[in-house]
């Protein structure tokens, strides 16, 4: 991961869209957290982490004080399809692909518009 997002320049996440969500679904509230990722409109992709005391973007400060963390950091192409395949498989979780979720509603719609008109009918 290339790190926290602080001195780039805020006018760059003003367009962004969401591509993919993760929850960590657990019934101790301490330790759950979410990511969110979002591509740029320079292509480039960001993760989005809220977390709690004791969840993986916890931060302890003594023996009974934890804190949750919350910020965002950028990912490349690789990164983004590992943590995909690896946030996909957690069954204690909520994992949404909003891009695959948006590719498969597109296909259906042109699949139900060739069901209407007819494959043979097509003016192109």
């Amino acid at each position: 991961m290339k790190g926290r997002l602080e001195e780039m320049d805020k006018r760059k996440f003003q367009t962004k869209t969401l591509i993919a969500e993760y929850e960590y679904l657990t019934e101790l509230e301490d330790f759950r957290f979410s990511e969110i990722a979002y591509r740029l409109k320079d292509g480039s992709i960001i993760m989005e982490y809220d977390g709690a005391g004791h969840s993986l973007y916890g931060l302890k400060l003594s023996f009974s004080k934890n804190v949750g963390r919350k910020g965002m950091y950028s990912i490349n192409n690789d990164e983004f399809e590992t943590w995909k395949a690896i946030r996909s498989q957690r069954e204690d979780s909520s994992f949404i692909d909003w891009e695959n979720e948006y590719e498969d509603l597109m296909n259906e719609e042109h699949e139900n518009v060739l069901r209407c008109i007819g494959e043979n009918e097509l003016p192109f």
